[in-house]
């Protein structure tokens, strides 16, 4: 007999929504306030207009300007009051702003604004599963704009932003070579589940820019690792585990269709398991993906997944 879904009124009793334990990522040490185009330094600024782009409909404008990297966007919002309410009527901008007003504030202030486009932004927003696993990603790599679930932020290199003197050390490649790919800077602050101190500003760049930078320059990645093979490297020490924090962002997902913010949920039956495997307790869902979970490891009876 094929299992029904679990009701919402059920989800309550077999699921919880937050682990006991603070991860400690880049929302957690963001500045209590910071300014963003749409908000009161509209009244500050002269009510002028666009000049010739105020020719176009709004409607056209809006998806020019959608197009834009988050960093032009946000300095053309700052030019005057028009301006400032042309980027906060743009609807992705404003679905973004409204639902999860720390992205933004996030990659202005580590300064990753280049490489995010607004309407990717939009659509990260709008998207549930992790880019890697495709599990319910409940956060954004914000360095360059990607889903991602706890456990593959903890455990792929993708999402652990490089030092530089790393990056050159671990691909092969140079300052020339370095200054040419997404970077950002970190905030101080206190990063990971262990709570690790990061008192320093740190430029950092991504780890899969650099490495296809190494490829590119020494031809596969088989002569980029049998190049760095014939340099030492320095011991990268535990407490560098922080950096795969400093550009992640607690996100929920939007539903674009209902227009409803989702957080994710963990299960009960695997409570008091380990980090690994399809029990893991770091685990997130959403209604849908719960339920294929339990039609897999069966319903939760006292806490537990039991397979009838």
């Amino acid at each position: 007999m094929e299992e029904q879904p679990v009701r919402a009124s059920q989800l309550g009793e077999i699921t919880y929504a937050c682990p006991t334990i603070k991860d400690y990522t880049l929302d957690d040490n963001l500045p209590v306030l910071m300014a963003m185009p749409n908000d009161g330094q509209a009244r500050k600024q002269r009510a002028v207009d666009l000049g010739v782009l105020d020719v176009l409909p709004l409607e056209l404008l809006q998806a020019l300007l959608c197009q834009l990297d988050l960093r032009t966007l946000t300095d053309f919002g700052y030019v005057n009051r028009r301006a400032t309410e042309v980027v906060g009527s743009i609807p992705q901008y404003k679905a973004a702003a409204t639902n999860a007003p720390s992205l933004l504030r996030g990659i202005l202030a580590i300064e990753s604004g280049p490489w995010i486009t607004c309407e990717a932004l939009y659509e990260k927003l709008c998207t549930a599963e992790c880019e890697q696993c495709g599990d319910f990603g409940s956060y954004l790599y914000i360095f360059t704009c990607k889903r991602v679930c706890f456990r593959c932020l903890s455990l792929d290199d993708r999402f652990r932003p490089l030092l530089r003197s790393h990056a050159i050390q671990k691909f092969g490649i140079n300052d020339q070579i370095l200054d040419t790919l997404p970077y950002m800077r970190s905030l101080p602050g206190t990063y990971s589940p262990h709570h690790t101190k990061s008192p320093k500003i740190l430029a950092l760049v991504d780890p899969e820019s650099a490495y296809n930078a190494g490829i590119a320059l020494h031809g596969s990645a088989s002569a980029m690792e049998q190049y760095t093979s014939r340099h030492p490297r320095q011991p990268h020490h535990s407490s560098l585990n922080a950096l795969r924090f400093v550009a992640i962002i607690h996100t929920p997902w939007l539903d674009r269709a209902s227009q409803e913010l989702h957080w994710g949920f963990h299960c009960i039956g695997c409570k008091n398991n380990g980090t690994d495997g399809p029990l893991n307790w770091r685990r997130k869902f959403s209604a849908a993906s719960f339920n294929e979970h339990l039609k897999q490891h069966g319903n939760i009876r006292d806490g537990k997944h039991h397979l009838e």
